[in-house]
């Protein structure tokens, strides 16, 4: 078989390279069945009203040099609102030295009765090295006594909740997470868990991007938000910051399960070995509005301030470990679809109904043809759900499908529609069990996301007298070829002709719709050497479409010096795609 591409192999595949990881869930349910990690923090009480957590603690290293920071919680157990005291917050390290924070100047200043409230601190130090934090403590000043008064308010220990941006490590064992793992935010009163459940590694023209879903349940009563974090990938002493893809809230009502999406820009070929979970809080300078911001060292325009707490690390899955390829399948059958997926609705069956590979000879390449079949089972007309379709060979290695040129953009209640993709494989590829993986490329655009995954074996193209187009099949009862000349316009030499005829019985199935960009039937004719003389397509549908009974194919105007013999037929299936021309061999005939 010989395909033509418009563009190269590279660029064919160069959209999603690599499935990294753990495939998404079946039913989008069973990784938040374990146990999930909670992690609390312990509260003290500051006085008769009000108690306090430390929700965490920051050192990092900025421009402008080490800066330590502070999220306090803050809970009125009282019955009236309640003035936040005005207590210095001062930070301890190990070496003992210590440091007075900051207050945000946009730290609420009352807090009203059975209220939660969080609170920032802050403050930057010119300091070599690093800082190790062994506690935080409540101060209250009197500056109104000579010489001022001091008074320790309450002592808070903090050795594991700390955030050691300097070294991308969170100092709490418990903190750092399996993958799959369910968890909650730390320190947090959200009744949001997330299950970490797919990581892969995708490519475009900008680069390399890993992308983390994570699927997020409320297990509360009412309606929650997801909360504003971050995931960021570290591998070995790097740290590569993500970004949430979903632009809008994310919101879960009581008992929901939504997919949340993170993407993470890293340098290629760099395999993540952590995932850190970061949050940034809000710090506004004293005398600063509350929507200013202070500017970055050496940039000269002003940047948001504040600071990152990494709440989690979760262990990133290997990248040799083999991804989920999901069940065997049988063609033909329905397929199971994650139930969560915003793409394939539950009214639309889609079903795999043909799957051939075929040699090109010459090329160094074999071509892979999928050709499915999407059936609207509901009462009314449905958009066409443009899924991409992924092959994962033998390997582990992915190649992205070509779909069609273009396809039926509605589909009618009860009838089914016919979609293709090809795919260009190593030569080396046997095809005995490929992945095949279907992705959503609209939730998480620009990324994708699996769907669904099963795993199937190429169907063996037979030379029985039946051939298969789905939803058409074609009977080859006979078939003759001959030839003749044509003399030249200007007397000098002459080219010659050859006339195919085939007796076909042409029968398709009812209730399948196919348009004018559906495959179409081809003819090649080739000499004893395997040169091709001449091809001609006669499409399914439409004018001159193909039918039952006698079909002429005329091959004019082969120019060669003689009449050749033998003379080799090939038919194939012909699909149109924006890569160009893809062909699958369906019979080869020989004088």
């Amino acid at each position: 078989m010989k395909t033509t591409w418009k563009t190269t192999m590279a660029a064919a595949v160069l959209s999603i390279s690599l499935m990294t990881s753990v495939s998404v869930l079946p039913a989008g349910a069973e990784g938040t069945e374990s146990q999930a990690t909670v992690i609390t923090v312990p509260s003290y009480t500051l006085n008769e009203s009000l108690s306090v957590e430390v929700k965490g603690v920051s050192v990092s290293r900025t421009a402008e040099g080490l800066q330590l920071g502070a999220l306090i919680g803050l809970t009125n157990n009282g019955a009236a609102m309640t003035r936040v005291p005005d207590y210095e917050l001062r930070i301890k390290t190990t070496e003992g030295i210590e440091y007075t924070l900051k207050a945000n100047s946009a730290n609420v200043k009352s807090v009203m009765a059975k209220e939660n409230a969080e609170l920032t601190y802050m403050v930057t130090v010119d300091r070599p090295g690093d800082a190790d934090i062994s506690e935080l403590s409540f101060v209250e000043v009197d500056e109104y006594t000579y010489p001022k008064t001091e008074t320790v308010v309450l002592n808070v220990p903090v050795s594991a909740n700390v955030w050691y941006g300097t070294k991308n490590q969170v100092a709490d064992p418990a903190a750092n997470i399996a993958w799959g793992q369910p968890f909650t935010l730390p320190a947090s009163t959200s009744p949001l868990r997330y299950t970490p459940v797919e990581l892969t590694k995708q490519s475009d023209a900008n680069g390399f991007t890993y992308l983390v879903t994570l699927l997020a349940e409320n297990t509360g009563a009412n309606s929650e938000n997801v909360p504003a974090f971050r995931l960021d990938g570290k591998a070995a002493d790097k740290v590569y910051t993500g970004k949430r893809v979903e632009q809008e809230p994310v919101s879960l009502a009581a008992g929901e399960k939504k997919y949340v999406h993170f993407a993470i820009t890293a340098d290629q070929d760099v395999p993540l070995q952590s995932l850190l979970l970061m949050t940034t809080e809000t710090f506004v300078p004293g005398g600063a509005q509350p929507s200013q911001g202070v500017p970055a060292a050496g940039s000269g325009a002003a940047q948001p301030a504040g600071f990152d707490i990494g709440r989690l690390s979760i262990t990133a899955p290997a990248p040799a470990a083999p991804s989920n390829p999901g069940p065997s399948y049988t063609i033909g059958q329905p397929i199971s679809f994650d139930p969560l997926n915003q793409l394939v609705s539950t009214t639309t069956e889609v079903s795999l109904v043909e799957l051939h590979m075929h040699d090109n000879a010459g090329e160094g390449y074999k071509s892979v043809v999928a050709k499915f079949k999407l059936a609207n089972k509901s009462d009314m007309t449905v958009a066409t759900p443009a899924f991409q379709a992924q092959l994962v060979g033998g390997d582990g290695s992915s190649y992205t499908g070509t779909r069609q040129t273009t396809a039926a953009a509605n589909m009618m209640p009860n009838l089914g529609y016919v979609v293709s993709y090809s795919f260009m494989i190593p030569a080396s590829e046997n095809g005995n069990q490929l992945t095949i993986k279907l992705q959503d490329t609209t939730t998480a655009a620009p990324y994708s996301s699996t769907i669904a995954s099963f795993q199937a074996a190429v169907q063996q193209d037979t030379e029985d007298a039946v051939m298969s187009f789905y939803p058409f099949t074609v009977k080859l009862d006979d078939w003759t070829i001959g030839s003749y000349t044509n003399p030249a316009a200007n007397g000098q030499g002459q080219t010659y002709s050859y006339k195919l005829k085939l007796w076909l019985n042409v029968e398709r199935l009812e209730d399948v719709v196919v348009d004018p960009n559906f495959s179409k039937f081809k003819v090649e004719l080739s000499d004893n050497l395997g040169r091709v003389l001449g091809s001609q397509t006669v499409p399914f549908t439409g004018e001159n479409k193909l039918i039952s009974g006698e079909q002429t194919i005329q091959f004019s105007n082969v120019r060669t010096e003689q009449l050749d013999y033998p003379l080799t037929v090939k038919l194939y299936e012909s699909i149109d795609t924006p890569n160009g021309e893809a062909t699958r061999l369906v019979k080869t005939l020989t004088q």
